[in-house]
């Protein structure tokens, strides 16, 4: 038996992940690239301390995301790897002349 019920959903959530974390990108570079000095003495270190927390927590999101990303591809591998090896394991143990047999899918295929 195969196991591809999840392989689908798990790559329509990978790419939104990597999607994410790649949108998020462009705001990080913003806040890193403003520059709160020329907002004066007075408002300038108050301004580069707000600059500075939002750039941290972006920054934290753009990780979380592409670790998701990155998590849910390796999850994918390993459970294809994990079924090949099971099929061929099987297959092995089959009668010659059914070697090539292919198991069943279940769930939508790809």
């Amino acid at each position: 038996m195969t196991i591809r019920m999840w392989t689908e959903a798990m790559t329509r959530a990978q790419v939104a992940w990597d999607d994410q974390a790649e949108a998020l990108h462009g705001p990080l570079r913003n806040l890193a690239q403003a520059e709160a000095e020329l907002l004066g003495s007075r408002v300038g270190p108050v301004a580069a301390t707000f600059l500075a927390t939002w750039e941290t927590r972006v920054d934290g999101l753009r990780r979380a995301a592409a670790a998701h990303a990155d998590a849910l591809a390796g999850a994918a591998y390993d459970i294809h790897s994990a079924d090949a090896e099971t099929v061929q394991g099987v297959q092995d143990l089959l009668m010659w002349a059914d070697r090539d047999a292919q198991p069943f899918s279940y769930g939508p295929t790809p």
